[in-house]
């Protein structure tokens, strides 16, 4: 029933995630491996147990494995359980009235004692301490960041899932640029996002939108919040959106000009992001560098202006390393990470969100590619432009 219902890995592809967790496990030197999730926007923070279950849940909920053992899912809510056990992958139970206890529980029945538990996620201080009480002896290690590196590059099966993503967050933002006019507020644009998505089975991972008038102080970046606001012509919208195929989503963001091609500002910001983008994505291949990206992205400052969100980041199934901002920008958003060198089949976002200082006026593009030994590949059909809309 869960086949029929919703998308599946194939069991190879859960045997390659499961050999990869008990790989880490020894490397870290954990004899059990907890990872907790709960809810974040339309589902996507459960990623981490998406890796080992193929399950989306809502809530708090824990995986759990040992060296030998098949990984095991509780589901804190009671009625959450049936639809858990149609989509996970592996076998999944309620977490009682504390999951935290429930594992505990389960680790002692399988006979581990004075062990090593490595846990993943921002597990509750609850948690933590239930398992002090009842592990009495073991230690605890956080393993997040090693976990999370399983994640990064993906299989063959997840790009295809990636791509299912990107087309359908490519046809939802066509249908949304086909329904900008003056007299539409900036709520009823996310509807059109919404509803293009789950008419084509996707799931709405996030519909950022702003809208402003080009002569006037703007949002200079995407709202995460919607607002009432009514479309108007002489406007600018700036968009950040994702559809996931059952979690695996695209992500691109294209300006939209109502009624009045851009001004000579919106023209100098849409030059300069082009620009940034495009030395950006002839940098990215297998063994190129967060410096290289870096340099790419100097010739916004040198245009005169700066950024306001990242300039690029990993994704997948949620945010992944690496996030990476510009070098004029660091006194403001934090110096830039260790260097970090970019794999075949890493995917990442480059999404340069070009801003003038004062932040009146700003404008953001992006897509969501795939690393290759040669170079970058382009996940998204959606033309590489600005939209001018009548």
């Amino acid at each position: 029933m869960g086949e029929a219902l919703y998308p599946r890995f194939s069991d190879a592809e859960f045997r390659r995630r499961h050999d990869a967790a008990r790989r880490l496990m020894a490397s870290e030197g954990v004899d059990a491996l907890v990872v907790y999730c709960s809810s974040g926007v339309n589902r996507h923070d459960h990623a981490d147990i998406h890796y080992l279950s193929g399950f989306l849940g809502n809530r708090n909920n824990y995986a759990v494995m040992t060296a030998r053992g098949e990984p095991h899912l509780f589901v804190q809510s009671f009625n959450h359980v049936p639809n858990a056990r149609e989509a996970s992958s592996i076998p999944t139970e309620w977490g009682g009235p504390s999951s935290a206890a429930s594992v505990a529980g389960h680790l002692l029945d399988g006979g581990l004692s004075n062990a090593t538990l490595g846990y993943v996620g921002d597990v509750p201080v609850q948690s933590y301490l239930a398992w002090q009480q009842r592990l009495a002896g073991w230690q605890f290690k956080d393993v997040t960041r090693a976990y999370r590196r399983l994640r990064l590059i993906k299989s063959a099966e997840e790009i295809e899932w990636l791509k299912r993503g990107a087309a359908m967050t490519d046809a939802a933002l066509r249908h949304m640029i086909e329904g900008v006019a003056p007299g539409v507020r900036e709520y009823e644009l996310g509807a059109m996002i919404e509803h293009e998505a789950l008419r084509r089975g996707g799931l709405p991972h996030l519909y950022y939108i702003s809208s402003a008038p080009q002569q006037s102080d703007g949002a200079c970046v995407p709202r995460q919040n919607l607002s009432g606001r009514v479309i108007e012509r002489g406007d600018v919208i700036n968009t950040e959106i994702s559809v996931s195929y059952w979690g695996y989503s695209g992500q691109m963001h294209r300006p939209v000009f109502v009624d009045a091609a851009p001004n000579d500002l919106y023209r100098r910001i849409w030059d300069a992001t082009l620009e940034s983008y495009e030395r950006c994505v002839r940098v990215l291949r297998a063994g190129a560098t967060t410096e290289d990206v870096l340099d790419a992205a100097d010739s916004i400052a040198e245009r005169g202006f700066t950024i306001n969100d990242g300039f690029l980041h990993g994704f997948g199934i949620g945010l992944l390393p690496p996030s990476i901002g510009t070098r004029e920008s660091a006194a403001r958003r934090g110096p830039p990470g260790p260097t970090f060198t970019f794999e075949e089949n890493m995917c990442v976002v480059v999404q340069p969100n070009v801003v003038t200082h004062d932040e009146r006026a700003g404008l953001q593009l992006g897509n969501l590619f795939r690393i290759t030994r040669n170079g970058a590949e382009c996940l998204h059909a959606l033309p590489l432009q600005y939209y001018v809309v009548r």
